[in-house]
């Protein structure tokens, strides 16, 4: 069974690779845009029905090219800050490496928090916006939306667990080829005729024309939850790393808006309302074309950008959760990578809780898009905040100049991105509190906490396990008692007994635990036959309890003599067949665990391997000589 099972592991993860052949990716920005900006691109797919979801509650809907056109100032303002933010701190940290820096561990951890929960909603929303466009393109998958957001999900997290990452050129294909579809898409919008002006109607400057202008142009800024990726690309561009990331990510930004306000442009002439079911980019399709290969066209490049961008997410997910657990805010276990170079950690944690999250929504996409931002831009608000710290220190050192300059304008640059970004989350969280951002806001809160919790801990453990000096942890026990467990008497018990002996404890001793009668005469009688040289000291348990006599006989020893150190032998039974080890060993781990919690005790567990898990020829050789010298002497002291 165990061999069937690791070759299913290897089957499923591959073959372990070595640490020294991990190479890290020297991109060029025309490779790094596909693979760093496929986050930020594949928001297109759904960010237009957003807005217009917005602008719809408020009867709006002619507004949509203003609201686009607002969306797209706002993402070129934050691109050109991010820019900034790339060539100051080039690394892999992100927003998390920036506030931490420079607003200190507190903000930072907030930050952690808020980008862990961005990127979970990011995985939860590209599945849905799958499961959409597949359902649209084939009706008969026609309920099954859950389903279909679930098993992407699963695809997913095989392929990170499995450590596939996508290739450049591959990704150079998706990315393009969805652009190069959005293109398309608009120079046939634009070659046809003026399908919308008899449809517009000017609005009425009302506050609830306000509310729902302010609402559509929050919801559009979907588009910007991508540009953290972006952000920690620089490690894996080619030198000049700093320079191409920055140049990479304003070009990710300035293509994603051009597609956005293409694709929204196309919407609102093909006076797409919104009330249908289905993404508002292939119902504005249909009407152009009215042909299912059309919508087969536009449907599969946008799956795939989708895909892309939430396989990304789980690569950044888990990076940052292993940046986090070295910094002690996560288990520590979380920064450790697989056999196959991969966070194991980071990727089941982001599946499981995108997964909870379809499963709890129903994969509804208008539902979760309400959840969405409230983490992406409380990172993207503390990062422009530590940024205008960063500049302002930086001004100071520098007296006079066009450098200051610079630095001055730099620093407005940031200051206008962080009042913009304050004014975007404010939105999404009043207007879209009850629409599911509690939800956000209260997985952030809980993380804070977890994170607080974990970093404390952490320090706890770490000032009790310092060295002193005269450290007492050094000094050596007054006397060692080696106390072997013996239910019978067998081979597996005999070799913990010739261990013991080689230890050449102070004091040596076998103790079993009375629970039958008879067997424990049986025990006696077998004892003072083979005569071992050890005492044997019986333990009455009236009420057929195996662990607490042994606790109790463990404790006297340390009430007599404080110091020393008290030395127990478990022998254990060691199987090959996974049902096997439900029939052996049960009480002797209970056992283990418990006398482990009691201090200056060391468990020792003596394996004893039956055929089951070695070969024939091997447990003879290996199980045959001790028992026989153990007997030997016996009959030599006799």
């Amino acid at each position: 069974m165990r061999r069937f099972l690791e070759s299913l592991k290897m089957l499923v993860f591959g073959r372990p690779i070595a640490t020294g052949r991990e190479q890290r990716m020297a991109l060029r920005t025309r490779l790094a845009l596909p693979v760093f900006g496929a986050s930020l691109l594949s928001t297109v797919a759904y960010a237009p029905d957003a807005v217009l979801d917005a602008l719809r509650k408020g009867g709006q809907g002619t507004a949509l090219p203003w609201m686009a056109a607002g969306v797209c100032a706002i993402m070129i303002l934050l691109g050109f800050a991010y820019r900034s933010n790339v060539r100051k701190h080039p690394d892999e940290r992100g927003d998390y490496g920036t506030v931490q820096d420079q607003l200190g561990p507190t903000a930072g951890m907030v930050t952690g928090a808020a980008l862990l929960v961005d990127y979970i909603f990011t995985v939860a929303v590209s599945v849905a916006a799958i499961a959409q466009f597949a359902e649209f393109v084939l009706p008969v998958l026609e309920g099954y939306h859950t389903g279909i957001a679930l098993a992407a999900i699963v695809i997913m997290t095989l392929a990170n667990l499995r450590g596939i990452r996508e290739r450049a050129r591959v990704m150079l294909a998706v990315w393009f080829g969805f652009l190069l579809v959005i293109g398309a898409l608009a120079l046939v919008g634009a070659l046809q005729g003026d399908l919308a002006g008899t449809a517009t109607v000017k609005a009425d400057a009302t506050w609830s024309a306000a509310f729902s202008f302010a609402g559509a142009i929050a919801s559009g800024a979907v588009m910007l939850t991508g540009i953290e990726h972006l952000a920690s690309s620089a490690p894996y561009h080619a030198e000049p790393r700093a320079k191409r990331a920055g140049r990479t990510l304003i070009l990710a930004v300035l293509a994603g808006a051009a597609a956005f306000l293409a694709a929204s442009l196309l919407v609102w002439k093909y006076r797409v309302s919104g009330w249908q079911q289905g993404p508002v980019l292939l119902q504005a399709a249909e009407r152009m074309f009215d042909h299912p290969a059309a919508l087969w066209a536009v449907a599969v490049p946008t799956i795939a950008i989708l895909y892309a961008a939430a396989s990304a997410v789980f690569r950044r997910f888990s990076g940052l959760t292993s940046l986090l657990a070295r910094d002690a805010y996560l288990p520590r276990q979380l920064s450790q990578q697989s056999d196959r170079l991969v966070f194991r950690g980071g990727v089941i944690w982001v599946s499981s809780a995108s997964a909870l999250l379809v499963i709890g929504t129903g994969a509804r996409l208008e539902q979760l898009v309400h959840m969405y931002l409230i983490g992406a831009f409380a990172a993207i608000v503390l990062s422009q905040v530590a940024m205008v710290r960063f500049q302002r220190r930086r001004i100071a050192l520098e007296l006079r100049g066009r450098g200051r300059l610079r630095m001055q304008g730099t620093r407005v640059l940031h200051a206008a991105a962080a009042t913009v970004g304050a004014g975007v989350w404010i939105v999404v969280a009043v207007f879209n509190f009850s629409a599911g951002a509690w939800l956000a806001l209260l997985l952030v809160l809980l993380l804070v906490f977890l994170m607080r919790g974990i970093r404390q801990h952490y320090a706890h453990v770490r000032e009790q396990l310092a060295i002193e000096t005269d450290d007492p942890a050094s000094a050596r026990p007054s006397a060692t008692h080696g106390i072997v467990l013996v239910a019978q008497l067998h081979r597996p018990a005999l070799r913990a007994i010739a261990y013991a002996k080689a230890a050449r404890h102070s004091s040596l001793e076998a103790v079993g635990v009375q629970i039958d009668r008879n067997a424990t005469v049986e025990l006696q009688r077998r004892w003072g036959e083979l005569d071992l040289g050890v005492p044997l000291v019986i333990l009455d348990s009236p009420y057929r309890d195996l662990v607490t006599p042994v606790l109790d006989h463990v404790r006297s020893i340390h009430r007599v003599s404080p110091r020393d150190m008290v030395v127990v032998y478990v022998p254990e039974y060691i199987v090959g067949r996974w049902w096997e080890r439900f029939l052996h060993n049960r009480a002797s781990m209970r056992l283990r665990e418990r006398l482990l919690t009691i201090p200056r005790v060391v468990v020792a567990a003596v394996p004893w391997h039956l055929e089951s898990a070695l070969g024939t020829v091997e447990s003879e050789a290996l199980t045959r000589e001790l028992p026989r010298v153990e007997l030997r002497e016996a009959g030599q002291d006799g």
